[in-house]
């Protein structure tokens, strides 16, 4: 059977940590054919991002149509966009509806606080997106007010949703509590996503492994909702597979192949 294509268009981790090379090991685990369009090239470890070096939009524009004058992509998953000029390379591309199902996933700044994207370019993508998966920070931004709650979570969704995308999880795994909740805006209404804390230093790419794992689930055929449901999971069973792992001095990444749970580790 031939695999469905999943598109990620992203920023390279030279880490490994997370954009495009945890959204491509996300489409293998999946088992979809991962193809990819690289908008930034990062100088990360798992301390700190160190530097950016955002390629011109010409650059993405070439390997944009590489990808959709040869390839079906079923979905697409939209990470780091570091310049106005990258979006509006990808955004032509959206626009012309070559980019389906979009899972969009608004980078704006590392965990570790540098700047890696700019709102406009995520606003220029919005109405494009089938899925949009801002964290809290992410969502502040957008919204322009801080979010600082789920209740917050929620009504940050709906405003967003109201700018184009059919559906937006707020993700707040970074709130205190026993549970990591994210609140999901549908046409429905509000509802919230909830999962048992996972304690673990290794939580880097936990953003994009959601995001990839969506758009994988939707080139699979699921609906959406059920798409985020089984992304919820399949990152907490990632983040505990990763929980003992030594890869460098800071957060490290996340077992998305399920090494470790698969020998009961």
């Amino acid at each position: 059977m031939t695999p469905p294509v999943v598109l990620t268009i992203a920023g390279s981790d030279s880490g490994g940590g997370s954009g495009i090379q945890a959204d491509l090991r996300v489409f293998a685990a999946l088992r979809t054919h991962g193809t990819s369009v690289v908008t930034a090239v990062t100088a990360q470890n798992t301390r700190a991002v160190n530097d950016v070096y955002p390629l011109p939009g010409n650059v993405v524009a070439v390997q944009l149509n590489a990808i959709v004058d040869d390839y079906r992509v079923a979905a697409t998953k939209i990470g780091m966009l570091a310049s106005a000029e990258v979006a509006a390379a990808v955004s032509a591309k959206a626009r012309a509806g070559a980019l389906p199902n979009i899972v969009l996933d608004p980078v704006l700044e590392s965990s570790t606080g540098r700047r890696l994207g700019v709102v406009t370019a995520i606003e220029r993508l919005l109405p494009y997106a089938t899925v949009a998966t801002p964290n809290r920070e992410e969502a502040s931004a957008l919204v322009g007010w801080q979010v600082t709650s789920p209740a917050d979570m929620a009504g940050a969704a709906g405003q967003l949703a109201a700018g184009g995308p059919k559906y937006v999880v707020v993700t707040g795994g970074d709130l205190a509590g026993e549970e990591a909740v994210d609140a999901v805006w549908t046409e429905a209404g509000a509802r919230f996503l909830r999962y048992p804390r996972i304690v673990s230093r290794n939580t880097h790419g936990t953003g994009c492994s959601f995001s990839a794992a969506i758009a994988a689930r939707l080139a699979l055929g699921d609906s959406p909702p059920d798409a985020m449901v089984f992304a919820k999971e399949y990152v907490a069973r990632a983040i505990t597979g990763a929980r003992h792992w030594q890869l460098g001095s800071g957060g490290g990444p996340l077992d998305q192949f399920g090494w470790d749970l698969s020998i009961g580790a």
